[in-house]
C-alpha cells in the first residue's frame, strides 16, 4: 500500500523485502535445503575477454575492458563479483545493515528521481554485480522488470574453475 509519502513507502518497501526474505529463508529451512542455497553466487577469478580493448586486466581492480550502457533484465543478474551476507539470492535485504541506504535509494526512486546505473559484469551469458546491489535490490522490490548498467565482458581466469554458488 502506497502512501504518496516517500520516505514512509521506502520504509515499507524495506520491511515487505526482508519479510520476503525471512519467510523464503524459514521456507528453506522447512523443506531442508542448505543455507548456501540462498546466498548469492558469487563470480571466480576474472580476465576482461579478448576484444574489449586494451590489455586484459585480471581481477576487478584494473579494469579496461571496454563498457557499454544497457537495459539488463533484472532476472538475468544472478550474482555478485564479490561476496556480499546482506542480500539473498534474489537481492532481499536479510538484515537491517542495509536498511538506510536501500530506504534512501526507494526514496528518490518514488520522488522520480531515478538511480545512477549499475556495474556488471558479464559471464558467459549471466550478469554479476561489481556496484549496485542495493539498486538492483530496490529495482527488485518496486518490480522492474530492468535495470540500466554499465556491462563490462569478462570471462574466468581458469576457465576450468566453476562458479561459486
Amino acid at each position: 500500500m502506497q502512501t504518496g509519502y516517500p520516505r514512509a513507502d521506502a520504509r515499507d518497501d524495506f520491511d515487505r523485502a526482508l519479510r520476503q526474505a525471512r519467510w523464503a529463508q524459514l521456507a528453506g529451512w522447512l523443506l531442508g535445503r542448505p543455507d548456501s542455497c540462498d546466498r548469492l553466487p558469487v563470480l571466480g577469478q576474472v580476465t576482461m575477454a579478448a576484444g574489449a580493448g586494451g590489455s586484459p586486466a585480471t581481477g576487478h581492480a584494473g579494469r579496461r575492458g571496454r563498457a557499454t550502457q544497457e537495459a539488463v533484465p533484472i532476472e538475468r543478474i544472478i550474482g555478485s563479483v564479490e561476496p556480499v551476507m546482506c542480500f539473498d539470492r534474489h537481492f532481499r535485504p536479510t538484515s537491517q545493515l542495509p536498511r538506510e541506504r536501500f530506504e534512501r535509494i526507494a526514496a528518490d526512486v518514488r520522488s522520480g528521481r531515478g538511480m545512477d546505473p549499475v556495474e556488471l559484469y558479464r559471464c558467459d551469458g549471466d550478469y554479476y554485480v561489481l556496484d549496485g546491489h542495493h539498486r538492483i535490490a530496490v529495482a527488485r522490490a518496486h518490480g522492474e522488470r530492468s535495470v540500466c548498467a554499465t556491462v563490462t565482458d569478462v570471462r574466468l581466469s581458469h576457465p576450468g574453475t566453476a562458479l561459486r554458488r
